[in-house]
């Protein structure tokens, strides 16, 4: 069984070299903005995603329990968003955080999710259909990618079921330990080509 990093923000990590320029500020679908965080982003993320039990067991952080971790995290995280495809995803309407996602290169043209997440109240309203949409066509219409792989715990069939309906065929699974607690888990793979 190997330890995973997959989904985690690394400390200080940039996207490769060049890349900066091609890295979009935003992403906009119908209902969504996918945007770098900003600092009044602090109150709405943490109280919708991060001090989420509920969402942090098919994830790979540890909840956020305490505003000082809040605000620390919140640094880390723009500081990793500014030059990485990684972005809050926010309401059109209002503006407000109701997830993250974001996409790393692995190999030339060959893209994966680094975490795609929708606040529990927010789901079941097409929002990931739209967010993951919305990657699918950074990848392989903006980005020239020939490859993008998902991946998602076993238990956790609504993520599956989204990415399937997206067009992702399931590729392997492979045994992980999740870092912060130990946890031993199955992810499975969901891979879609550039059509």
């Amino acid at each position: 069984m190997r330890e995973t990093t997959k989904r985690e923000a690394p400390r200080g990590a940039a996207a490769p070299a060049g890349d900066e320029a091609r890295v979009p500020d935003r992403l906009i679908t119908p209902h969504l903005v996918l945007r770098k965080a900003k600092d009044d982003d602090l109150e709405p993320i943490w109280r919708n995603i991060w001090s989420d039990p509920d969402i942090a067991k098919m994830m790979l952080w540890e909840p956020t329990v305490t505003r000082e971790a809040a605000v620390d995290r919140l640094e880390r995280t723009k500081r990793y968003q500014a030059s990485n495809y990684a972005y809050f995803v926010c309401r059109k309407d209002t503006d407000e955080p109701i997830g993250f996602a974001g996409i790393r290169e692995t190999a030339p043209g060959e893209f994966e999710e680094t975490g795609i997440c929708i606040a529990r109240r927010f789901q079941n309203r097409g929002y990931g259909k739209e967010l993951l949409n919305a990657l699918v066509e950074l990848v392989f219409s903006r980005l020239c990618g020939r490859r993008f792989q998902y991946g998602c715990f076993r238990e956790n069939e609504p993520s599956a079921a989204l990415c399937r309906h997206c067009g992702f065929a399931y590729s392997h699974s492979e045994r992980m330990v999740r870092k912060w607690d130990g946890y031993e888990y199955l992810c499975d793979f969901y891979v879609r080509s550039r059509p």
